[in-house]
């Protein structure tokens, strides 16, 4: 009975530890079309709802690209925003991560991102770069899904005046059990439950 139950613990095991998924789509904004060194205000994102003012799309200008040639800056013409909605499981853990990049030459009230998930503020990111150096630093953030549908939403939060943080390289992830490991447990759990029984008769 030992032996049989630390093997469906090892099972157990191995389903915490089943490999992530990405959830995110066109999180480096690669599949927008943009040459290179140029930028333009695209009212649409591949896999992205696009608030109505827009969002820069740059390829390696007014900056360099963290992964890939695009990257974002959401204070357009004026201030706007990014967001994606996908299936989430009630009460699971999503790790969420992206690079944040305040523009060149500029003060921490013009460069706010803020981040959202369903609606409830996650983090609000601003600094200073009165730097030429394009300055990506990684953000990691944790959270719990409350439904079957949630959303992800980037806002630009500083002075809406045309210049403001940067964005690139998002990503969303869950671990989930893999689907022949979880019916392993289920199984084993099941004769774990018979095999009990049986000795109480």
């Amino acid at each position: 009975m030992k032996k049989f139950l630390a093997a469906v613990l090892l099972l157990a095991a191995g389903a915490a530890t089943a490999g992530p998924v990405e959830l995110i789509k066109n999180g480096s904004f690669e599949k927008n079309g943009v040459n290179a060194n140029t930028w333009t205000i695209m009212s649409a994102l591949d896999g992205w709802t696009v608030g109505p003012n827009g969002a820069e799309v740059r390829n390696n200008i007014a900056g360099a690209a963290k992964d890939g040639n695009n990257y974002l800056e959401l204070d357009s013409t004026a201030n706007s925003w990014i967001s994606q909605s996908f299936n989430t499981i009630s009460g699971a853990q999503y790790n969420l991560s992206f690079f944040y990049a305040p523009r060149e030459h500029t003060a921490a009230s013009t460069n706010g991102i803020d981040v959202f998930w369903n609606g409830n503020l996650l983090k609000h990111v601003a600094e200073d770069n009165f730097t030429s150096l394009t300055q990506w630093q990684k953000i990691d953030l944790s959270m719990f899904a409350i439904g079957n549908l949630s959303t992800l939403q980037f806002k630009a939060s500083g002075i809406s005046d045309g210049y403001g943080g940067s964005l690139d390289n998002v990503s969303m992830s869950v671990k989930v059990p893999e689907p022949g490991t979880l019916a392993s447990i289920l199984l084993g759990l099941g004769m774990l439950g018979f095999t009990l029984r049986r000795r109480q008769k």
